[in-house]
């Protein structure tokens, strides 16, 4: 039996299909705060609760027989994490440790947690970032889910397995367009939708005068649906090599944003008005993920470009209507 911490989210629902397509028994442990019972589509067990809560925790874990859980349950927006922090702390690292505490005291064996490229911070480099790139995050939300794949290898020790996944800009949706990102998502391509959509006049851009070869910042776009084949195949690995792991998952190539506010406009045939602004300082100006060793470990790559990532997105953003 599988527990997804965060599977009526975003990326959690991707995963929760995808194992229960498999064949898999999956319970969702899941505080609604950003997700939908709607996005469980077939018909998966819910329990609400809070990972803060560690009453709810321990009935959850004493009630079934978990052989794994995957943590997806978490705080994520890296803008508002500074002016947050004690919210960020207590839900990204106290609530992962009672998360990992829990699932230790009746034998978990395999963990896989769902961190983020965010605890690189800004690279020195516009070399690709490995997993043995230096850990400096820039933000709050970095230093939470650092903290929490720290904590998560010392609390288990050898009582069980860690997969931990640092994801880059996630993005996209299921072709079907049922699951999709929320519309209050603060994520470039959702605010580009949204504009195409006729909701708002235009978007603001936070800068344009970075050093990049268009002056705008490049991220490293990688599909939802991508990232729930990693996190499937990344437990298959655990279980066969019966080693633990972390690797990056991202698509392997940068798009600006100039870039994507072109593909946008093209693959929606929509007229999408930008504003620029100020840059944000510290922001990142250049991300870019090294998967080689993703794909040595887990055989896996990323099957979707940027344009299939708009593509469903948009797709599935329309379908909301």
């Amino acid at each position: 039996m599988i527990l997804v911490t965060g599977g009526c989210g975003y990326i959690g629902s991707h995963l929760v299909k995808r194992l229960s397509e498999i064949g898999e028994q999956v319970v969702v442990f899941d505080n609604l705060s950003a997700g939908s019972p709607s996005a469980l589509l077939h018909n998966e067990e819910l329990i609400v609760g809070d990972i803060r809560d560690t009453v709810s925790l321990a009935r959850l874990f004493t009630t079934h027989s978990f052989e794994t859980v995957y943590h997806l349950a978490a705080l994520v927006n890296a803008a508002e994490s500074d002016e947050k922090k004690s919210e960020y702390q207590l839900v990204n690292e106290k609530g992962s440790d009672n998360l990992w505490l829990a699932a230790k005291s009746v034998g978990v064996k395999y963990y896989l947690y769902s961190s983020s490229a965010a605890v690189y911070g800004i690279p020195h480099t516009r070399s690709p970032l490995a997993e043995d790139s230096a850990i400096n995050p820039s933000n709050v939300y970095g230093e939470t889910k650092y903290a929490a794949e720290r904590s998560l290898i010392k609390i288990i020790e050898d009582s069980g397995k860690y997969g931990i996944f640092r994801f880059f800009n996630v993005g996209g949706a299921e072709e079907e367009g049922r699951l999709r990102q929320s519309r209050e998502s603060r994520a470039i391509m959702q605010r580009l939708f949204a504009v195409a959509n006729g909701e708002v006049p235009k978007v603001i851009i936070s800068g344009h005068d970075y050093d990049t070869a268009d002056g705008t910042v490049h991220r490293d776009f990688v599909h939802v649906e991508d990232i729930a084949m990693a996190l499937v195949v990344g437990l298959a690995y655990l279980k066969q090599a019966n080693n633990s792991f972390t690797v990056n998952l991202g698509g392997g190539h940068t798009t600006s944003i100039k870039e994507l506010h072109s593909i946008t406009e093209e693959i929606t045939n929509r007229k999408i008005p930008i504003e620029y602004t100020s840059k944000i300082p510290g922001d990142i100006d250049y991300s870019l993920s090294d998967i080689s060793l993703a794909g040595s470990l887990l055989a896996w790559h990323p099957k979707r470009d940027i344009r299939k990532i708009v593509k469903d997105g948009w797709n599935a953003y329309a379908k909301q209507n």
